[in-house]
């Protein structure tokens, strides 16, 4: 069920949509970035009851994480935002529920940004945006941003592949934009991934933000990480492996990840 809490105003606005969970938290992080810059404010939200299994309440720092699934407006921008946990029951009926939303607004495109896991390290830069289309026609309408189009992947369908496919029988033209994840850092925030897909939306939907905080936030991650390579024998000969473009073995991922989860915080 679809709480409303507001009715914005929108002419033909774009929905952008970011998932949880989420290489390098990415989703969330390019939504929550711009809601901040662009004063964005909710609207509505799907209510969990029926969607969402009870063993998958997180407790983070003592605190209750209950599921969230909640819409954002840009009246300025014609912009809707949705920022959702992933479903762990339903979700065919939870997409359909999320684009009724979006049809009720006439929305004439569906936007969906997250992180991908790769085998590469943290400072490979630039991070090159891929995309993925339900239809030729935003294909070619975005054909002159410089996105990477020729991605061949199989793997676990993410509530991103799901929402296009979904879309694409709701007669709406939808993409994915997903950028490439250090696999340490899937659990982490990876500033150099957002910061990737907000230079593309900011471009795209002429936003005009500031993304200098990131180059900080990007400085700080890089120092953290290099301290770990000065002080750790291990982890640094993964992490030159992984700048020489070496595949590591399953054994070295994971030592690498616990090195990196004992000295990281």
């Amino acid at each position: 069920m679809v709480k409303m809490k507001a009715f914005p105003k929108h002419k033909a606005p774009f929905l952008i949509s970011g998932w949880s969970p989420d290489a390098g938290e990415t989703g969330w992080q390019v939504i929550d970035f711009i809601n901040k810059r662009l004063a964005a404010r909710e609207f509505a939200d799907i209510e969990p009851t029926g969607f969402f299994s009870l063993s998958g309440v997180d407790i983070k720092e003592n605190v209750c994480m209950f599921p969230e699934s909640r819409f954002f407006s840009s009246e300025g921008k014609d912009l809707i935002f949705f920022k959702s946990n992933s479903p762990s029951l339903k979700g065919y009926q939870f997409l359909n529920l999320a684009l009724d939303v979006a049809k009720s607004f006439n929305v004439r495109g569906v936007y969906t940004v997250g992180g991908m896991l790769s085998m590469m390290p943290h400072t490979t830069s630039p991070r090159k945006v891929v995309a993925v289309f339900n239809s030729p026609r935003l294909k070619a309408d975005l054909a002159a941003y410089d996105l990477k189009t020729d991605l061949d992947y199989r793997g676990t369908p993410s509530m991103n592949g799901f929402l296009l496919w979904v879309a694409e029988k709701r007669d709406l033209p939808a993409a994915g934009f997903l950028v490439n994840v250090p696999f340490y850092l899937a659990d982490r925030v990876d500033p150099r991934a957002s910061k990737a897909v907000l230079e593309f939306l900011n471009l795209r939907f002429r936003l005009g933000m500031d993304l200098s905080v990131l180059d900080r936030e990007i400085e700080i991650q890089d120092r953290k990480i290099e301290r770990i390579r000065k002080n750790n024998s291990f982890f640094d000969q993964q992490m030159t492996k992984l700048e020489n473009k070496m595949e590591l073995t399953h054994e070295e991922m994971e030592g690498l990840l616990d090195e990196l989860n004992r000295f990281m915080d």
